[in-house]
């Protein structure tokens, strides 16, 4: 008898009762219904935990309520009651399509990998149009029906992408080597995704745009305000610091390492393009330890060829 694994499909919700039910419905009538849906509510002021309460009748549904710890805070509190085989994360306002999660099942029981990743589509709130731009499309780099295992660190370098919800995991990748969401910080999925990448041994990328993302006024992403970007240097800055100690961390090889460092360079440029360091003295410190002036020189190369191919 064939024994079909449970997803746990981790919600965390906080002040987004306008998308909460478009979010649920499309986990809940997944074709796929080996499900253990996670719902955490990060300490909503709306009527984000009553609209969720609606679907409570589905015994695949369980509700925890917690004070206001962050998005990392409620991610980890999922990870915490999940016991599936494999996991799965959909921010609440956004949604899956209705065929994503037994098709990636199917994909990762069949090659038996730690870790698949798929499409996702970005639309702007209400008016539901595309944004091509912000769309994330790995078919450029990576080929369905290949395994990707010594090279798995070579492709994700090239090809990487942050957002924790465009994979689904082993859970057991996630327990064995107690990974967690660095609470307090903006953009942790820099580091957690890095982090499931350094710690997975086998890879298979579907190209399906299982996951659709929605842009919103007011939201985490499209708030630009001093104090957002206040703690956006901050947040930078900690997660260069932690790569840092990864980086330095005789364990890896030097494939993992080339990984890390390209992460830690894609930082470390961001915030000097951007004029960031000067906000934040600490910014100013990073890379003393990883990044050599060889490292400084070729960003500062680049830099000045993308100027004049513009």
């Amino acid at each position: 008898m064939q024994i079909i694994p449970l997803v746990s499909v981790i919600v965390p919700v906080y002040n987004v009762e306008m998308y909460i039910e478009e979010c649920l419905d499309s986990i809940v009538k997944q074709t796929y219904q080996e499900l253990q849906i996670i719902v955490v509510d990060d300490g909503s002021t709306d009527m984000s935990n009553q609209k969720v309460k609606s679907y409570l009748s589905d015994s695949r549904v369980q509700f925890i309520e917690q004070a206001n710890k962050g998005l990392s805070g409620a991610r980890n509190t999922g990870l915490k009651a999940a016991n599936g085989k494999y996991v799965l994360f959909v921010d609440s306002d956004d949604y899956l399509e209705v065929n994503a999660i037994k098709e990636l099942v199917y994909l990762m029981e069949k090659d038996q990998v730690d870790l698949i990743r798929f499409n996702g589509r970005a639309f702007l709130d209400e008016l539901n149009e595309p944004i091509e731009q912000n769309n994330y499309d790995f078919s450029h780099r990576l080929k369905e029906e290949i395994l990707y295992t010594q090279n798995l660190f070579e492709m994700n370098r090239r090809t990487f992408a942050s957002p924790v919800y465009l994979y689904m995991v082993k859970r057991e990748v996630i327990e064995k080597n107690t990974l967690s969401f660095y609470e307090g910080i903006l953009h942790e999925d820099e580091l957690f995704t890095t982090q499931i990448f350094l710690n997975s041994h086998s890879m298979i990328y579907a190209n399906a745009f299982y996951y659709n993302r929605r842009y919103r006024e007011n939201s985490i992403m499209t708030n630009q305000s001093q104090e957002r970007l206040k703690r956006t240097v901050e947040s930078y800055v900690i997660i260069f610091k932690e790569l840092e100690k990864l980086y330095l961390n005789k364990e890896y090889s030097k494939e993992q390492k080339k990984l890390i460092k390209r992460q830690m360079l894609s930082i470390y440029s961001g915030l000097k393009k951007n004029g960031l360091t000067k906000k934040n003295k600490d910014s100013e410190l990073i890379g003393n330890n990883v990044i050599s002036l060889i490292d400084k020189l070729f960003i500062k190369f680049k830099e000045l060829n993308n100027k004049n191919l513009t």
